[in-house]
């Protein structure tokens, strides 16, 4: 399917409300292609297809969408999912210095 034919089948789906074409379009077609799929929507058109995804699936498709389309969505109710803390730099970058100034 190409990504028209996507973008049409997401359409389909959403006019018809049909909540389990939606969630095997995204399990059919992944979740790239999904949000790509969901980016090329308005603002609008875009949060009704994230208001029919459970709440896990949602926040995936958020992660994959562009800044300024997430920022649309907050205006219509739908939070930026909360990125995943970077762990261990801090201690990384201490061990580094340290090893450094071993050497020095």
């Amino acid at each position: 399917m190409t990504r028209q034919n996507l973008q049409i089948a997401l359409r389909a789906a959403l006019l018809s409300r049909n909540v389990p074409q939606l969630h095997a379009l995204l399990a059919t077609y992944g979740l790239p292609a999904f949000a790509q799929a969901v980016a090329r929507c308005s603002p609008r058109v875009a949060a009704d297809v994230l208001s029919l995804l459970p709440l896990a699936h949602r926040d995936a498709v958020l992660r994959h969408l562009p800044r300024p389309l997430c920022n649309s969505l907050q205006a219509l109710g739908f939070a930026s999912p909360v990125a995943a803390p970077v762990r261990g730099m801090w201690g990384l970058r201490g061990w580094s210095n340290a090893a450094l100034r071993a050497h020095a």
